[in-house]
């Protein structure tokens, strides 16, 4: 799998002892739902999730980070165990960079679909034979993922964790104060990356 071209760079430091920087102190950790401890543990979950997916697809495909998105919702009364609680979700997304020809397209949901299935993970919808295929499924421990295409061939794949209750003493406001690493918005990127077999015209 590509990583959109990252490279680990280690510097060697061979000079006089440098001055020991000054770290503050750590925080404790929230103890509520929905903290920044939380959120990120929920976030890493989703990379791994999305990580799996496309270790399974072959030839491997070029993709680089989609945005991260966060927010809560609020349940119908009646509607689950805690009744009208409010809920936080987290929500990662990969977005396919290799050119994916319009001929192409119905198999990289096929090949999705299969990996999710061999992982017990069921499948919620299916559309893989529309000129914009798409694709959704759950975990077991209630992930959603999805794979959706755009117009103009953009390709992302996006997993969101499941909403959580959040406990007595939980604002919103608290957890949106540190937004996690590589947040942002914006559409999916265009595919740039050729491929002789994903981007064959026929």
């Amino acid at each position: 799998m590509q990583p959109g071209g990252a490279e680990a760079n280690v510097e060697i430091h061979t000079g006089p002892p440098r001055r020991p920087l000054r770290t503050a102190p750590v925080p404790a950790a929230e103890p509520v739902h929905g903290g920044q401890a939380e959120r990120a543990e929920a976030a890493a979950r989703c990379d791994r999730l999305l990580r799996d997916t496309l270790d399974a697809v072959r030839p491997e495909l070029a993709w680089r980070h989609g945005p991260t998105r966060t927010g809560t919702r609020l349940l119908a009364p009646g509607s689950g165990p805690d009744g009208g609680a409010v809920h936080w979700y987290v929500s990662r997304s990969l977005d396919i960079v290799t050119v994916i020809s319009p001929a192409r397209r119905p198999e990289l949901p096929g090949m999705v679909a299969a990996a999710w299935q061999r992982r017990g993970w069921r499948l919620t919808s299916v559309n893989a034979g529309r000129p914009l295929p798409g694709l959704a499924a759950v975990t077991p421990d209630g992930y959603r993922l999805g794979l959706e295409f755009g117009p103009l061939g953009q390709a992302r794949l996006t997993a969101a964790s499941p909403g959580t209750a959040a406990r007595p003493g939980w604002s919103a406001e608290a957890a949106d104060a540190a937004p996690l690493p590589g947040a942002g918005g914006g559409t999916a990127a265009l595919p740039r990356i050729r491929c002789a077999f994903w981007s064959a015209l026929g």
